[in-house]
C-alpha cells in the first residue's frame, strides 16, 4: 500500500506552532485497488498507545473531513470521565461522497436523481471497507475485534442500509439523522428477513433524528419500529437499539450530542451497579464474594468485547463503599491494591489505597502511597496534582 503522513493539529491558545501542538491525529494517503484512487484516512490513537501492548476496539467515522474533531474531542471527554473504553478512530475522508454513502435505487424520485447523478456505489464502498481498509487497519494497528461505524447524514443512510445488507459488518451502527429520504427498496425488509441468517448476532444501533420533517422523519420513525418489534419479538437476540429524537437540533448541529449519547449507550454496560450498603454487600455474600463478582463481571465483559475492559473504576467505588464500614476496612485496603497491582501507572489507584491506610491508621503506608500518586500525577501534567499534594501535606502535618 502506498501511503503518506499528515500531522493534524489543533493549536493551543495563540502559541507558536511548536511545543505547544495538541496534535489529535496524522492524516494518512491510502491507495484503494478496490476503487481505484487514493483515499484519505484521518488516524487517531489512544493515548499512550505507543507505550503499551494493548489492543483497542476501532471506531470508523464516515465524513471525516466534518467529523474527526468531532469524534476526538467526545471520545476523550468520554474516556477523561471513565464512561466508555479508549479507541482507535479511523476516520475516512471523501471523493465522491454522493456516490459511496449511496445504495443503488429504482424508486428514487427524478429530481432527486438529477441532484445525485453519480449515486449508488454504497455496494463497491462496503466492499472497498470490508476487504480492504478494515484488514489495513487490523494489520498496523493494535486493534481487537470490536467495530463501530459512524455515519451522519448520508452516512447514517449508508449505516443503515449496511446493517440491512452485512450487519455484522460492525459491532455497533451510531447513526446520526440518516437520509432516509433517499428510498431503497432493502428497507421494505422487515429485520425477521434481514436477521434470519444472523441470530447469533451480537450487535448495537444507535439512531437519533434532528428537528427533520418529511419522508425523513417519517421513514427513521417506521425504521425504529422495525428495531423496537423485532427485539420486542425476539428477546433471546443479543441486539440493542436506542432511538433519540433530539428535535431541539438541527441537521448540521446534531451530530456532537448524538456521538456522545451513542457511545455512551454503546459502552453503557460498562458501568457496574453493585451493591453499595452493608446489607447489600452482606446479603451478596460479603466483600470478598463481591470483589469476585466484579472480577468475573468484567472478564466476561472483556471476552464479550474482545479487548482487556478495566474494572478499575467499580473496584474503586466498591472500596468506597466498604471504607464506610469500620469491619470491611481490611476489604478496602484489597480493593485498592488490586486497582495497584492491576492498573500500576494509575496516580488515583495509590492515591485511593493511600486514604484507605490512612483510615486505618497505618501511617507510612499511607504516606508511601500518597508519594507515589503525587509522582505519577505530576508525571501527566495534570493541572489538578495540587490535591494529591494537599493529601500528603496533610498526612504529614498530622505527625
Amino acid at each position: 500500500m502506498r501511503f503518506k503522513v499528515v500531522f493534524l493539529f489543533l493549536i493551543a491558545g495563540f502559541t507558536a506552532i511548536g511545543q505547544n501542538d495538541i496534535v489529535i491525529g496524522k492524516t494518512i494517503s491510502f491507495h484503494s485497488e478496490i476503487q481505484n484512487e487514493d483515499r484519505l484516512l484521518d488516524i487517531h490513537s489512544p493515548k499512550n498507545y505507543e507505550n503499551s501492548q494493548k489492543t483497542y476496539p476501532v471506531m470508523y467515522v464516515l465524513d471525516s473531513y466534518y467529523k474527526f474533531d468531532k469524534a476526538v474531542g467526545t471520545l476523550q471527554s468520554l474516556v477523561l470521565n471513565e464512561l466508555i473504553p479508549d479507541m482507535i478512530i479511523i476516520g475516512i475522508r471523501n471523493t465522491r461522497r454522493n456516490r459511496d454513502l449511496t445504495p443503488g435505487t429504482e424508486i428514487l424520485d427524478e429530481g432527486s436523481k438529477k441532484r445525485l447523478p453519480n449515486a449508488g456505489g454504497a455496494d463497491r464502498f462496503t466492499y472497498f471497507l470490508e476487504k480492504e481498509l478494515i484488514p489495513y487497519v487490523n494489520k498496523n494497528y493494535r486493534t481487537a475485534p470490536y467495530k463501530i461505524l459512524v455515519g451522519h447524514s448520508l452516512g447514517g443512510l449508508f449505516n443503515a442500509y449496511t446493517f440491512f445488507k452485512n450487519p455484522e459488518l460492525f459491532e455497533a451502527y451510531l447513526t446520526i439523522s440518516p437520509s432516509l429520504w433517499y428510498e431503497n427498496k432493502i428497507f421494505e425488509k422487515e429485520l425477521d428477513e434481514v436477521l434470519k441468517d444472523h441470530e447469533d448476532i451480537s450487535s448495537k444501533f444507535y439512531m437519533s433524528i434532528a428537528n427533520e420533517g418529511g419522508t425523513m422523519l417519517g421513514n427513521t420513525y417506521i425504521l425504529a419500529g422495525k428495531f423496537k418489534s423485532y427485539i420486542h419479538q425476539h428477546k433471546n437476540v443479543d441486539l440493542k437499539f436506542m432511538f433519540d429524537p433530539m428535535f431541539d437540533y438541527t441537521h448540521g448541529t446534531v451530530s456532537y450530542p448524538s456521538i456522545y449519547n451513542g457511545l455512551k449507550f454503546i459502552f453503557e454496560d460498562l458501568q457496574y451497579e453493585g451493591p453499595e450498603t452493608k446489607e447489600e454487600i452482606i446479603a451478596k455474600g460479603g466483600p470478598e464474594k463481591v470483589m469476585a463478582d466484579v472480577e468475573a463481571y468484567y472478564s466476561k465483559l472483556s471476552e464479550k468485547y474482545g479487548f482487556e475492559v478495566s474494572r478499575e473504576n467499580a473496584m474503586t467505588d466498591l472500596g468506597f463503599d466498604l471504607m464506610k464500614e469500620p469491619e470491611f476496612l481490611d476489604a478496602a485496603v484489597k480493593a485498592f491494591k488490586y486497582n495497584t497491582e492491576h492498573y500500576p501507572d494509575s496516580f488515583n489507584a495509590y492515591s485511593t489505597l493511600a486514604m484507605a491506610y490512612e483510615e486505618k491508621g497505618e501511617i507510612e503506608k499511607a504516606r508511601k502511597n500518597y508519594e507515589k500518586a503525587l509522582e505519577l500525577v505530576k508525571a501527566t501534567g495534570d493541572p489538578e496534582w495540587e490535591f494529591y499534594q494537599t493529601d500528603l501535606d496533610n498526612l504529614n502535618s498530622k505527625e
